[in-house]
């Protein structure tokens, strides 16, 4: 009875050691919205201890997947630290309101990472290829209760991609 007992101890122990031990695998996403903000120059605030701070207005624009649609609307911005490397920081606060009338907060923290000659480029409004850049943020949202409240229980994550006349920004649910 003792020796039945240590074999199936050893075989749990084993199964648990296998458990542990397997192939880390990916979380999938999920795509969420497309949105295309309109941006206003920016105020430049200038060199400050942490890099060249900038406020970006967010103005407008819409917004579009397969479970929300609507507009953004008037009044965020994007506070922006450009630092020494060129590296932008970006944290952007603004809302949205969905065609049902619902509106849904948003703060988006990342980073766009570009050659000093892509940022200039970027800068002068020309068309650049999201290849050519790094341009990856975080979105949190605040729904109110109800349809869209499963927003408020997730990680979202977004790719960016700077237009001459707006920001797209493609959303994903991390599962």
């Amino acid at each position: 009875m003792k020796k039945l007992f240590l074999f199936s101890a050893l075989l749990f122990s084993m199964n648990l050691y296998a458990q542990s031990t397997t192939e880390a695998v990916a979380p999938a996403l999920e795509f969420v919205c497309e949105l295309k903000v309109k941006l206003k120059a920016p105020f430049v605030v200038g060199e400050t201890p942490h890099g060249l701070r900038r406020i970006i207005p967010i103005v407008g624009g819409s917004f579009e997947g397969p479970k929300m649609k609507g507009e953004i609307l008037d009044g965020g911005a994007d506070w922006q630290i450009v630092r020494k490397d060129g590296v932008a920081e970006l944290e952007a606060h603004y809302q949205i309101k969905t065609d049902d009338g619902v509106i849904i907060y948003i703060k988006n923290t990342g980073l766009r990472v570009a050659t000093p000659e892509v940022a200039a480029r970027i800068g002068r409004g020309e068309i650049v290829s999201a290849n050519e850049y790094y341009f990856r943020a975080v979105p949190k949202f605040e729904a109110p209760a109800g349809k869209y409240e499963w927003m408020n229980n997730a990680i979202f994550i977004c790719k960016g991609i700077r237009n001459p006349d707006n920001v797209t920004i493609q959303v994903w649910k991390v599962l």
